[in-house]
Parts: structure tokens; C-alpha cells; sequence
């Protein structure tokens, strides 16, 4: 029997919660989902400021956003709330193409916000009910996707919390996982060693372009990169320069090839580890990370980070001890003595490991427990 358990939801996929969302396709519903969701509890709302006015890639990335987040196998089920009926039909068309799902709708223009509200409220306790039903079964490594980030770095992320993030990547693809890993600013200065390792020539030369596509995009609107990462938070945790973090930053991918490039949001078609090019800022990337599918992130710290995401749970590693002493309320775990030698590299991602086992089934984050539910459906810069 596996060790590990989740939710089989209709698509035929296994996740690590049973979701139930009400998703707002644009501005004009947030009101709606908010107040469906202060009403009936065990949902999660999604809203945001956009959805009218949107074009080139904000309009893109909001689509892939809004597509596949319902899509995430965290998600059971899903309440959208729509503004008018045309555009509403043509969402639902695309998603309903894409998921078997329980997929129930309402439109504010139609209804009225007080009525919407109402109605919404009906349809949401259903869901509720049905996903609350929902029983735990056997699953397997090779059913989950995990994506690693880092944020707050410094010092100590190179030397503790990345390196041992890097052994759970190693060893949960050894089992059968998949593994994502983004920030294309993050990996600038070294992304030569990165394309080393990809799994053939095509591979290597996307991620080159990647990062070289970024440098020039932050140029043209005059950013010069170098000058603003390493920010602020990281120079007085001892970072010096854009590629000393970057080396530090691609510790938490392991040693294993990189079989694939995504590009944003982008779903992985086949196992082992990929890279995505995305934004780096935490709440962009992890959205576009749960909108590929990714049911667990593993967030390697080292000045501390409280953001969560709404969808996957977000499990905060730190190896610095200042920070367990300052935010210790915000991770989740602890491998401060692997600076100190008091624990091997294998130990601290042993600790981490075993640690994503008790997450996958069931145990709550601490950034799920305060309710940090951070999401960013058209990231806000590079």
C-alpha cells in the first residue's frame, strides 16, 4: 500500500485536496464571490481586477489562468461566476472541452448582484456537500506533480534549504514525480549550467533564449536587472550579485536531467523534471505553477516569506536560525542544524520529505492555517 493518499476527482486525477472554488471571470464578480464564499464555508474564492480590457500577453496569461486553475487536480469542483452570458458560454465551452468535472455557473449581469448572490449560494452548498464526500484512496508518487521555489533568499539558501529541496527533487523524480522549476530572472548568469543538463540540444537552447528573452524585456523597459536583483532583502542577507543567486537558486532543482521547457502555465506531457519561464515574484509564479497542475509547492526561505497560494499548499523550508527564532510561525520546516553539521545533506531532505508525506495527506501548511492565499492571474513584472 502507498504511503501516500489523495482525491480522485472525475478527470481521473489524483489531488492532495478537495477543492471547491468560486471563481470570478472578471472585476465585476468579485462582490459576488466574496460574499458567496463569507456565506458558505469550505470554498475558496478567486477574484481579481481584470477580465474587460485585457490584450497581448496579459490577455494570454489571465486565460491560462482562468482555464487551469479549475483544471489543477487540487479542485473538485467549481462555482464560476460569469458578468454577462456571452462571454460566460464561451469560457464554459472551452473548459467543459477540457474537464468532466462538476462545472456550475452563474451570471451577475443576468441575475443581479443580490440575486447572484443567492443563487450562487445554492449551487456553492451542493458542491460543498459533494466534494465534503470525497474519501481518500491510495496514490502514487508518479500521480503528483511538486514545484520548487525559493524567496527571501540569502546566504544560508545556498548553503542549507536549497541544496536539501534539491535531494527531495532528486529522489520524489526517482520515484516517479514530476517537478517543476521557474524564474527565469533566477536562473540568469546561470543558465549555462542549467542547459547542461538538458535532456537534448532543442531543451538547452530554450533555456538559453529564456533568460536571454529577459534580460532584453527588462532593457526595453528600462530595467537593467543587475541594478534591482539581488533586491534589497537579499543583499543584507549576503547575496552580492544577480549570479551569485542564481547559483544558489538552481541548487533546489537536484542533479537530474531537464526532459522539458514550458512556457507559461504550460502542463508537463510526461515525467521527471522541467523548467518553466515565468515571472519570479512568489505569488505570480506559484499561480502559474498551480495552473500547470502542480498540487504541492516546496518554498525554500531564508529571510522568511509568508505568502500561500489558495489551491496547492506551500510548504516553507528554512536553514537559517534567525528566522525560525524570528517568523518561526510562517515554516513549516526547520533544517537550521544542517548549518551547523548536526545534520547530514540526506537527513535534512529526509526531514523534508517525510514531511510532504504528512502534507499529502492532510496535514495543513502554516500558510494554509493563517490563510495566506495569495494568487496573481497576470503577474506584475519580470
Amino acid at each position: 500500500m502507498s504511503d501516500i493518499t489523495g482525491y480522485w476527482n472525475a478527470d481521473g486525477k489524483a489531488g492532495i485536496r478537495a477543492k471547491t472554488i468560486i471563481l470570478a471571470l472578471n472585476s465585476f464578480c468579485s462582490k459576488t464571490v466574496n460574499s458567496i464564499t463569507s456565506i458558505i464555508k469550505n470554498t475558496v474564492g478567486i477574484t481579481h481586477p481584470f477580465g474587460r480590457n485585457e490584450t497581448g500577453i496579459n490577455k494570454i496569461r489571465l486565460e491560462k489562468n482562468l482555464i487551469g486553475i479549475p483544471l489543477n487536480p487540487n479542485v473538485y469542483n467549481v462555482l464560476v461566476v460569469g458578468y454577462d452570458s456571452s462571454s460566460t458560454e464561451s469560457y464554459l465551452r472551452n473548459l467543459k472541452s477540457k474537464t468532466k468535472k462538476r462545472i456550475e455557473y452563474i451570471n451577475v449581469l443576468e441575475l443581479g448582484t443580490i440575486d447572484a448572490i443567492k443563487e450562487g449560494c445554492k449551487l456553492a452548498l451542493d458542491l460543498v456537500e459533494e466534494a465534503s464526500e470525497a474519501k481518500r484512496e491510495s496514490i502514487d508518487w508518479s500521480d503528483l506533480i511538486v514545484s520548487v521555489k525559493c524567496g527571501g533568499s540569502d546566504a544560508t539558501s545556498a548553503l542549507a534549504s536549497n541544496p536539501a529541496v534539491g535531494y527531495v527533487v532528486d529522489k520524489i523524480i526517482d520515484l516517479g514525480s514530476t517537478v517543476i522549476f521557474s524564474e527565469t530572472t533566477e536562473i540568469i548568469g546561470a543558465e549555462h549550467m542549467l542547459a547542461k543538463r538538458a535532456i537534448n540540444d532543442e531543451v538547452a537552447k530554450l533555456i538559453i533564449q529564456a533568460a536571454k528573452n529577459n534580460e532584453m524585456q527588462a532593457l526595453l523597459s528600462g530595467v537593467d536587472l543587475v541594478g534591482t536583483n539581488p533586491v534589497p532583502d537579499n543583499i543584507k542577507g549576503g547575496i552580492s550579485t544577480i549570479e551569485e543567486k542564481s547559483l544558489g537558486a538552481i541548487l533546489k532543482t537536484g542533479t537530474k536531467p531537464i526532459n522539458g521547457f514550458l512556457e507559461y502555465a504550460e502542463t508537463p506531457k510526461f515525467k521527471g523534471l522541467f523548467f518553466m519561464d515565468s515571472p519570479s515574484a512568489a505569488t505570480d509564479v506559484m499561480t502559474a505553477m498551480v495552473s500547470a497542475g502542480s498540487q504541492l509547492i516546496l518554498f525554500s526561505t531564508g529571510n522568511g516569506n509568508p505568502v500561500g497560494n489558495p489551491i496547492s499548499p506551500v510548504i516553507k523550508i528554512t536553514g537559517n536560525p534567525k528566522t525560525i527564532n524570528r517568523v518561526k510561525y510562517h515554516i513549516d520546516v526547520d533544517i537550521s542544524e544542517l548549518l551547523t553539521g548536526r545534520i547530514t545533506l540526506e537527513e535534512a531532505g529526509n526531514k523534508i520529505y517525510n514531511y510532504m508525506i504528512r502534507v499529502i495527506n492532510g496535514k495543513l501548511t502554516k500558510s494554509e492555517i493563517i490563510g495566506h492565499e495569495e494568487i496573481g492571474l497576470i503577474p506584475a513584472g519580470l
